[in-house]
């Protein structure tokens, strides 16, 4: 797996800054209490930043910005770089500046690094058992204000982003189909109004995967298939011609993504990328 770093793009730092302004506020990092009364003024130092267990490094861009937040007096060293495999003990950054900054500022961009390394780090873990064909994808099952920086965590992990939003695709789930429109007539009228968006129909048994076969949508999710049931798939996709792709979701695991892969999903999304990675242990240390 390659280590190059996905971009930072504006948008993923519009949105850190976004959540670290808060999150120093819900600190009160700006009256750091302990810091002004322990801490002589002018006083410098320098530290370290180290993973304390083996992961996939996510967020570093994180740590600049809290820092500038809080001042602009700092030197920072980034030593490691996202989407890299670190093991514990190895060093990720330099940061030298007044220590009542480093102090007053820990706690925000290392919430934040061990958070996104998690998710990059659980992501490698499914992309490496899932092979070379066949992706990992996020879902929308992230946390409130945090989906732009996590879906870029994912990236960093080798995984894939599924839409960001609503209104960058279109889905349709057995929830849309309540209101007694035929699948048909929802697929020409997406067709009509948004024929740039990609069309996506749940088939949740195989009379559902035949039917959306034969209506020339862009995607099947195989809602909660076993991998037998995806080779079944496969096979009715293979007679019919479609030229459709399968992504499996709903009850995926690390120890069925690969019987997944194998039996020939094209992609499968996993919301525990996002709702449920443990957060990677990385610490801050003075010199």
């Amino acid at each position: 797996m390659s280590s190059t770093a996905p971009e930072f793009t504006s948008l993923e730092r519009a949105s850190a800054r976004r959540i670290i302004e808060l999150a120093l506020e819900e600190d009160a990092a700006r009256q750091d209490i302990t810091s002004s009364i322990c801490v002589r003024e002018g006083k410098r130092a320098r530290a370290v930043i180290r993973t304390r267990q083996a992961g996939v490094l996510a967020g570093l861009p994180c740590v600049a910005i809290t820092l500038s937040c809080l001042g602009e007096d700092y030197q920072l060293e980034e030593v490691a770089q996202d989407g890299q495999s670190l093991n514990a003990g190895d060093l990720v950054a330099r940061v030298e500046g007044p220590l009542s900054l480093l102090l007053s500022s820990e706690r925000t961009f290392l919430n934040l690094l061990c958070s996104l390394s998690g998710v990059a780090t659980l992501t490698r873990s499914y992309v490496d058992r899932a092979g070379t064909h066949c992706k990992i994808l996020d879902t929308r099952k992230t946390w409130p204000g945090l989906r732009v920086l996590q879906k870029y965590a994912v990236r960093c992990g080798g995984g894939t982003n599924h839409r960001m939003g609503l209104a960058d695709a279109v889905m349709v789930k057995d929830n849309h189909r309540a209101g007694g429109r035929t699948l048909e007539d929802v697929v020409k009228q997406v067709r009509a109004e948004v024929p740039n968006l990609p069309l996506i129909v749940e088939a949740d048994d195989l009379p559902a995967v035949s039917e959306a076969l034969g209506l020339g949508v862009d995607r099947i999710l195989l809602d909660n298939f076993d991998a037998v049931a995806v080779r079944e798939a496969c096979r009715l996709r293979k007679e019919s011609g479609a030229k459709v792709e399968f992504e499996v979701s709903g009850g995926v695991h690390l120890d069925s993504v690969a019987e997944l892969a194998s039996a020939g999903a094209d992609m499968v999304s996993v919301g525990a990328l996002t709702h449920s990675a443990p957060a990677l242990d990385l610490g801050l240390d003075l010199e």
